[in-house]
């Protein structure tokens, strides 16, 4: 068994995940993965965390629990077509309306055929603790919330958001986008990432924004002059099982993040086991005592992928400029009255 040095660092996050240990090796029953010739599992690949399941349970599914049948997933799944024909179309009221500029092209998108499907059951949530499926919030937790997003966006009162690109949300700069790779949740399209390995690194790549996370192995977490991005993230191998945990992340990236909006004072335990040649069981833990009446685990499977696409976020190439120009505009008009 390969251990972090800095076991210490790590203690809380394993006595998290303690209690999922068994689930999740449970999973891969009497597989052996293969070894790199390090000494290591393993997990390198491009992979798929595509899904039709949410993180969080819905109403539908509260009586059913986590686990249900192939007949009752086809049963209630909403079809595919008409959820791609709801997005094309989202933010009006008609159809017909000629304001209705449409959203993306469906064709883009790829949300999934099915539930995540584990050990032989379709989960009905990522979430597995707690056991209904939804996210522990504290009452305080959305105006904790706004406290960061204030703190943050302390521009002068002078300013407005198209003075100029600063002002801007991350997403219209191309920054950041709808998505989740701390810890990885589907969203409607780009659900891929890659995984390399060396003997003191793993680098985890998501299609999404091109975002690499570097992973040290058997390190401590740096004490650094400044909040990285992704935030630092630390790993170790247990058994067949890399774990990487990732705390001290950026307010800019908190802050104008989708899926999963950590405070800064989160830390992000996430595990990868593979159970088979075409999947890894992940699995992830969010700790934060400032949002969340308790720690809280979900977990789903990744397949093999057929390769990552480039990001090309348009949005910040042609709409941002546009923006921009469009406020000048109305400034010029404004003078000549």
């Amino acid at each position: 068994m390969r251990k972090c040095k800095n076991s210490k660092s790590l203690s809380l996050s394993g006595v998290l995940l303690l209690s999922f240990n068994s689930l999740a090796f449970a999973q891969g029953g009497d597989y052996t993965p293969p070894q790199l010739s390090f000494g290591v599992p393993d997990l390198q690949g491009i992979w798929s965390y595509e899904t039709r399941t949410g993180l969080q349970r819905p109403a539908h599914y509260e009586e059913a629990g986590l686990e249900i049948d192939e007949a009752v997933m086809l049963d209630t799944l909403e079809p595919t077509d008409q959820i791609l024909d709801d997005y094309q179309n989202f933010g009006t009221n008609r159809r017909d309306d000629e304001t209705n500029v449409g959203g993306y092209d469906p064709i883009y998108f790829s949300i999934g055929e099915s539930l995540a499907l584990i050990d032989g059951k379709y989960r009905t949530s990522i979430i597995v603790d707690p056991a209904n499926g939804k996210i522990p919030f504290k009452e305080q937790a959305s105006a904790t919330r706004r406290q960061l997003a204030n703190s943050v966006y302390a521009f002068p009162a002078s300013l407005g958001r198209s003075d100029g690109p600063e002002g801007r949300a991350l997403s219209d700069r191309c920054l950041k986008a709808f998505s989740s790779s701390t810890p990885f949740l589907s969203s409607v399209y780009n659900n891929n990432m890659q995984i390399v390995q060396s003997p003191d690194h793993v680098v985890l790549v998501v299609e999404m924004v091109h975002d690499a996370r570097i992973v040290k192995i058997d390190q401590e977490h740096r004490d650094l002059p400044y909040d990285k991005w992704l935030g630092d993230s630390i790993g170790y191998y247990e058994d067949d099982t890399l774990l990487v945990v990732t705390k001290n992340f950026n307010q800019w990236e908190i802050v104008n993040g989708y899926g999963i909006s950590p405070s800064v004072n989160t830390i992000v335990t996430e595990r990868f086991t593979r159970t088979a040649d075409d999947q890894i069981l992940y699995s992830f833990t969010i700790d934060d005592p400032d949002l969340y009446t308790q720690p809280w685990t979900g977990e789903m499977p990744m397949r093999p992928s057929e390769g990552m696409y480039e990001y090309s976020c348009h949005e910040g190439n042609h709409a941002l400029p546009g923006i921009l120009a469009g406020e000048r505009r109305l400034e010029q008009d404004a003078e000549s009255k």
